[in-house]
């Protein structure tokens, strides 16, 4: 942790659904240059927490603030043009759309009207496509594509926000190894660029090697915070996420 300003605060977020509480006073600190790994056992609260970030959810304590910006009281729409980036485990798309006019979508909403036509947006969209390797899905349905062909497009589609922070949900679930090369790939490519990571994952071999810190949940409260060789090996760790 540095002195410096942090790319995103958690703190003390708590939020239930009826009797469940899905986090107790979470308190997570983002810096600059991160590829943050959350995982933890299924109802944890690793979804939830993307979700409170995104305002999805809106958390009944805590605060989370994302460059000296508070995001509380913001629409998830407003988050996006803030400069937080989300996918979704299971991959949301417009079936009945291209891959090029899914990528238009966000490309329109964020786009600064004066300075960017559709001809610059379609162009961005075709050099994002070709990013992930799947330039020649272009005037594919979106419907017609492959569960990992669907998680890159809503991968790159994210992009066309220009983010500072990506928040991805299980990546890496049920994607063939080839693809999931392709977005190691990418995502070491674009951390490279700027663009800082947290990546909610049950792939722990792929996403102790990928992460530069860890962070675990269980039950709703974070029990480990730290370097993936260290977390890795801490009892409550292995008792909670590993059961050995």
């Amino acid at each position: 942790m540095t002195g410096l300003e942090a790319l995103l605060d958690v703190t003390g977020v708590s939020i239930a659904f009826g009797g469940n509480q899905a986090l107790d006073q979470v308190s997570i600190r983002i810096d600059q240059g991160e590829i943050v790994g959350l995982i933890g056992p299924n109802g944890s609260g690793k979804t939830t927490l993307l979700n409170v970030i995104g305002s999805i959810y809106s958390a009944q304590a805590g605060s989370v603030v994302f460059k000296g910006q508070p995001l509380d009281r913001l629409s998830t729409y407003e988050v996006a043009r803030a400069g937080i980036a989300r996918t979704f485990q299971v991959p949301r798309v417009f079936p009945h759309m291209t891959a090029l006019e899914n990528m238009l979508v966000p490309g329109f909403a964020a786009r600064r009207a004066k300075t960017e036509g559709r001809r610059d947006l379609v162009a961005r969209g075709r050099e994002l496509l070709a990013f992930f390797e799947i330039a020649g899905l272009a005037d594919e349905h979106a419907g017609s594509l492959s569960g990992g062909q669907r998680m890159l497009l809503q991968f790159a589609r994210a992009l066309m926000l220009k983010p500072r922070l990506m928040l991805l949900d299980e990546p890496f679930a049920g994607v063939h190894p080839l693809l999931i090369k392709r977005m190691l790939a990418r995502i070491g490519e674009l951390h490279g660029d700027g663009i800082d990571f947290i990546i909610v994952s049950h792939d722990l071999p792929t996403i102790m090697k990928l992460a530069t810190r860890m962070v675990v949940l269980s039950n709703g409260r974070k029990i480990a915070d730290g370097p993936p060789e260290t977390v890795r090996h801490q009892e409550e760790v292995v008792e909670a996420y590993l059961g050995v």
